[in-house]
Parts: C-alpha cells; sequence; structure tokens
C-alpha cells in the first residue's frame, strides 16, 4: 500500500464534463481569465516549457543573460533556464524556503533579467519590496504559480503580482490535468520580436480543440488510468518497479516544447470548476493537520503568513534534525510522506556550468535537510492521519 503524495483524484463528474464539453479551449481560457482579469494567457506543454518561453522573451527584450531563482525548489525552474539559453544565479533560502531578504541584497539587479519567485507547497510568498526593486533595475519578476493556483495574499493573487506568472497542470499540482502548462502576460497583447514560439504556435493548437472527440475520449482514459494508479494497493506495486522512478525527482532540461496537449485541455477545462472546492478541502485538512503537530510533536508545519491564502498540494514540515526527519520518512513513505526535492540547487552537478558566480547556499542545504512533506488530499482521511501523528511524535 502506498499513499499518492500530492494532488487529488479526478472526481468522476469532471469526467462526464470532459466527454460534454465541446469547446473546452475557450471554457479554460474563459475560467482562468476570470482569475487572472487584464491578463493574457498562452498555453504550452508543461509549466517549464511556459517558463522557456517567458524567460527567452524576456531576455530577448532585456539582453540579459542571468536570471535569479530560489537555490531550493522544483528542478524544472533550472531547467527552463537552462533550456532558454540563459544563466542560473542562485539566491538562498530562509528557514520557511523562501527567498532570503540577505540574499536578495547581494543580487546585481542590473545583470539580471529575471528574478523567479516560487511559492512553495501553494505558499504565498511576500514580493511587493522584490518587485518594486526589481522593476527599478529593469529586471521582470515572475510570480511562480506552479504549485499555487488559486492561492491569494495580502499583495494580490499569486499568479499575477509580477510582468509574468506561471501555471502548472501536471499531476500533483493544484489543477492537475496531467499535463500542459500557461504563461500570464501583463501586457495584453504580444508584440513584434516574441514570434511563433511564444503565441502562433501555441494559439494556433489550441483553436478548436475542444470539438476534436479523440481529444475528449483520450482525457477521460488518462484520467480514469491516473485515478486508479493512484489507489494506494496499486501505487504500492507501481512503486516496486524501478523503471517508473515513481517518487524520483530529476533535473532535465531536454524536455517537451509546443502547445499544451489536447487531453490536457480537455481534463483542465473539466476540473476548473472544481479547483476552489478542492482547494478549500486541501486548505481544511492541512490546517487541521497542522495544528496537531504544532502541538503533539516537535515538527513545525509550513503555513501561509497572516491574512494570505495557500493552496497546500502537500504540507510542509521542517523535521528538529535530518535525522529526525529520515526516521519519520522511513515509517510515513507509505503514507505519502517524502523529502520532497532531492538536494538543492546548488547540488545539481549538471546544472553547474550554467551557474554565475559559485556561491554557496546553505540555507538551502539546512531547509532540504529539515524538509518533510504530507499529503493534503481526501485518502489521507482520519485512521491515517493518527498513524502520521503517532510516528512524528514518536521519532
Amino acid at each position: 500500500m502506498r499513499l499518492a503524495p500530492g494532488g487529488s483524484a479526478i472526481p468522476l463528474g469532471v469526467l462526464a464534463r470532459v466527454l460534454l464539453e465541446s469547446d473546452a479551449a475557450a471554457v479554460l481560457d474563459r475560467a482562468l481569465q476570470a482569475r487572472f482579469p487584464g491578463r493574457r494567457l498562452t498555453y504550452h506543454a508543461s509549466g517549464r516549457e511556459a517558463m522557456r518561453v517567458a524567460l527567452s522573451r524576456i531576455a530577448q527584450q532585456s539582453g540579459r543573460h542571468e536570471v535569479a531563482i530560489p537555490a531550493y525548489g522544483c528542478f524544472s525552474i533550472p531547467a527552463s533556464v537552462v533550456a532558454a539559453g540563459l544563466k542560473v544565479r542562485l539566491v538562498d533560502v530562509d528557514e520557511a524556503g523562501r527567498l532570503s531578504p540577505e540574499a536578495l541584497e547581494r543580487i546585481p539587479f542590473d545583470r539580471v533579467a529575471a528574478v523567479v519567485v516560487g511559492n512553495l507547497f501553494g505558499l504565498p510568498e511576500p514580493v511587493a519590496t522584490l518587485a518594486a526593486r526589481a522593476r527599478s533595475a529593469g529586471a521582470v519578476l515572475i510570480d511562480d504559480a506552479a504549485q499555487a493556483l488559486g492561492a491569494t495574499a495580502a499583495d494580490g493573487v499569486v499568479g499575477a503580482r509580477g510582468e509574468v506568472g506561471i501555471l502548472s497542470f501536471g499531476r500533483g499540482k493544484p489543477l492537475s490535468a496531467l499535463g500542459g502548462g500557461a504563461a500570464i502576460w501583463s501586457d495584453p497583447e504580444p508584440d513584434s520580436t516574441s514570434g511563433r514560439e511564444e503565441h502562433g504556435a501555441a494559439d494556433d493548437a489550441l483553436d478548436g480543440i475542444g470539438r476534436a472527440g479523440s481529444a475528449r475520449l483520450a482525457a477521460v482514459a488518462r484520467g480514469v488510468a491516473y485515478d486508479l494508479s493512484r489507489r494506494p494497493a496499486v501505487l504500492g506495486l507501481l512503486a516496486t518497479i524501478p523503471a517508473l522512478e515513481i517518487g524520483r525527482t530529476i533535473y532535465d532540461a531536454d524536455f517537451e516544447r509546443g502547445a499544451m496537449p489536447r487531453a490536457a485541455v480537455a481534463l483542465a477545462a473539466g476540473l476548473a470548476p472544481e479547483l476552489d472546492r478542492l482547494n478549500a478541502a486541501r486548505r481544511q485538512s492541512a490546517h487541521a493537520l497542522a495544528g496537531r503537530i504544532r502541538t503533539g510533536t516537535a515538527y513545525r508545519p509550513l503555513l501561509e503568513q497572516p491574512g494570505d491564502c495557500g493552496v497546500f498540494p502537500r504540507l510542509g514540515l521542517l523535521a528538529p534534525t535530518r535525522a529526525h526527519r529520515d526516521r519519520a520518512l522511513a515509517e510515513l513513505v507509505a503514507l505519502g510522506a517524502t523529502a520532497m526535492y532531492p538536494t538543492p540547487m546548488d547540488a545539481i552537478r549538471a546544472l553547474a556550468p550554467h551557474r554565475v558566480e559559485d556561491q554557496a547556499c546553505p540555507g538551502a542545504q539546512r531547509f532540504c535537510d529539515h524538509l518533510l512533506t504530507l499529503p493534503t488530499h481526501a485518502d489521507l482521511g482520519p485512521a491515517r492521519a493518527e498513524a502520521v501523528l503517532e510516528v512524528l511524535a514518536r521519532s
């Protein structure tokens, strides 16, 4: 038996909606436009492809070739920078995994094309001061909402607080359409330098997608297969097959380019009306579990700042020591616990040739060493939550 570490099952009602919807592309675009009014969206093969396209355009316009990114976070971020032909500048993180204010002070913003805010685990990071400083130096703020679609902060809607936002619709994301992503642009129309890579290719591929019956059938088939694979007995069996690399995160800059897959568009359109309900359920589960962890164990849950609203595709915890984390993880892996990304960015060997200023990032290493994540989806349930709490209290 093994629980999925994140995301939620796709409800049967969503799959029925997918079969009946005749213009999924328009439905999805309207749903996201309502969340990001006044913004323009383009759709891509994945969140990292959306990031690559955005970075390529930003670098072309600015003439700069460095991108500042968190030193701990999703490996897709540095992969996108490298795929765009740019250099990575690592910014250390604080005790909660957010960009460290002290590290940000050391960034030469006049050399940076963009700075990426990760909003790890769907928790909004404060960006107002950073955005003002970046803009004054001619750098672009990218508000990465790949894990945070639906999150809000005192300084705005996550994904729309910078010049560009990024969405991912992959497995385990708030809107899990099993593929695809989007870029959210503050400028209302493309300029003459952006080319077909950003606008024409994706938009042409999306045109009329919802009318393709084969895409709807493929989306339903993928949704059914995904739900079956999430069942604890099935996932436990799949996890024993090394070739599937379940639970393994790798750095890979050679990812698929192009537009959002048709089946993913259909699934995303079907899931869009459920997003707020699913986010609210995961948030309630995360806060209930966090409250008991905080009072009954030595672990510290990662929660939003007052006034913010996170979306919690997973609940992050910080263990007292790495030894505590490793002991708990060994017992809880069957209940969906993970150590999340296996290393900080400065330990990715393949990334080393693409970095500027080979600085150490001790905050990222500490955060990585102490981090444990737990599922927030309905499969955890009260009985399994009690088992989690017992292990954390004992470890």
